[in-house]
């Protein structure tokens, strides 16, 4: 599983001492530690060994069954037989006598062994359990994927948080200046009241949304601290690598071939064969199965309460070949085989639903992606043209070109297209993410990031 890198103790100590040293914090970095760490995953990761083990199990019952039996028995009663001894004169007769078999005393010991040589039912219930194991290897890999997916998302906000931090500071450097400017006029009495109101709003405004996002970044970045185990203190004060995002990895990722191990097609694809192979089972229960019987003992028969009297255990063994065919039992082979091809029916339809329901989303997510890409872009270049025309307006302001009037229409003009551009670029980045995710596309992002 690609998606399920257990890190162990030395290279998360070598992570550890990576940061502290002050290296960036990468985002591949967060993705390993959380998939070591978080205990959610670690379950699905023990189901997993577990299955192997089941399997294991399986595989062993094809190993010799020994076993070693003993007993002593006190017989109050010795059962009789009716016995022809007629038969055995040199002249027969149909003369018979009751003859007792046995003594008061007996003891048994010997040793049994089994040997499955043809054994379709154990060979099918191998592969059942093959395919268990590769269900819960499926389940963990599904949670290995929301973990990883919850991670880059995280990370992807405090990008987006970061860059808008500094987008706010320089908002609060403009207004600031416009304010002073019209401060500046109002001091020489060429402006009005409501108009140095307006112009404080505004860098209240700014400052406001500085703070809003200096603390929504603190917030994920306890978040952040949560998902992947790494200290707080690390994660608020350290450097990121945010190059997956600059340099377009994840675009490159999703130009990449398009992967069918979708967790969610890819256990449904499983649970079906497995309901198959289940029927299989069911239907090799009725056939024969050959092996090698054997056992090698003694006996020993005294009248007396003697277990050590000696010379009276007699030896008895026997090899041989065994065939079993199941004729009969209590349980109907046939109602089971109709509750299981019924859920096969009905797993089949799943995953057909399933199957079309991904190719929907990755279509309409495609389509998203592409729309916003393109809008995300004209928002950057409108937000270039009104900055500048906010230089041009402040220096026209100061030359007493124009009044705050117009000055303040286009701060408020910027400020609206930036909140704008703000959701955009952030409803960019989740349709980027859920789309490498429902793709099957999300490995070859990790692999990029190595």
């Amino acid at each position: 599983m690609k998606i399920i890198r257990l890190v162990n103790s030395i290279a998360f100590l070598l992570v550890f001492t990576g940061i502290l040293s002050g290296q960036p914090i990468s985002l591949i970095t967060c993705i390993d530690s959380s998939l070591a760490s978080k205990g959610t995953l670690k379950s699905k990761i023990t189901d997993v060994e577990i299955a192997k083990l089941e399997t294991s199990a399986a595989w062993q019952r094809y190993l010799p069954d020994l076993s070693v039996s003993y007993n002593y028995r006190y017989n109050p009663l010795i059962p009789t037989q009716i016995i022809p001894v007629g038969q055995f004169s040199p002249v027969p007769t149909d003369e018979k006598r009751p003859i007792k078999f046995g003594t008061t005393w007996q003891q048994n010991a010997g040793v049994s062994i089994y040997q499955p040589i043809i054994d379709f039912t154990l060979s099918n219930r191998v592969r059942e359990s093959r395919i268990n194991e590769k269900i819960r290897s499926a389940d963990a890999e599904a949670a290995g994927r929301e973990l990883v997916t919850e991670v880059l998302k995280s990370y992807t906000n405090i990008w987006l948080y970061q860059e808008r931090l500094q987008a706010a500071a320089l908002d609060t450097l403009r207004t600031y200046r416009t304010r002073e400017l019209i401060k500046a006029r109002w001091d020489e009495g060429k402006a009005l009241r409501a108009d140095i109101n307006r112009a404080v709003m505004n860098h209240n405004n700014a400052l406001s949304g500085y703070h809003e996002v200096n603390s929504s970044l603190a917030g994920e970045k306890i978040y952040l601290s949560y998902l992947t185990g790494l200290p707080l203190v690390v994660l608020v004060n350290g450097p990121y690598d945010f190059s997956p995002f600059t340099d377009g990895m994840i675009e490159a990722s999703l130009a990449g071939p398009v992967s069918d191990s979708i967790p969610s097609v890819e256990i449904l694809k499983l649970r079906k064969e497995l309901f198959e192979q289940q029927q299989k089972t069911e239907l090799s229960l009725r056939l024969p199965s050959v092996g090698i019987d054997g056992f090698l003992g003694a006996n020993q028969y005294s009248e007396n309460f003697d277990p050590a009297l000696a010379g009276s255990w007699y030896g008895s063994s026997y090899v041989g070949l065994s065939i079993r065919v199941s004729i009969l039992s209590g349980s109907s082979p046939g109602n089971r085989l109709k509750q299981i091809r019924k859920q096969a029916e009905g797993i089949k339809s799943e995953l057909e639903d399933e199957t079309n329901l991904q190719s929907g989303n990755n279509l309409r997510l495609s389509v998203e992606v592409q729309q916003l890409s393109y809008q995300v872009s004209m928002s950057e270049e409108n937000i270039s043209l009104l900055e500048e025309n906010i230089k041009l307006a402040q220096e026209k302001y100061a030359a007493g070109q124009i009044n705050s009037y117009d000055l303040l229409n286009e701060e408020t003009e910027l400020q609206k297209e930036k909140t704008g551009y703000n959701e955009k670029k952030a409803q960019l980045a989740y349709k980027r993410i859920e789309l490498l995710n429902t793709s099957g596309r999300l490995n070859s992002f990790m692999d990029n990031l190595k």
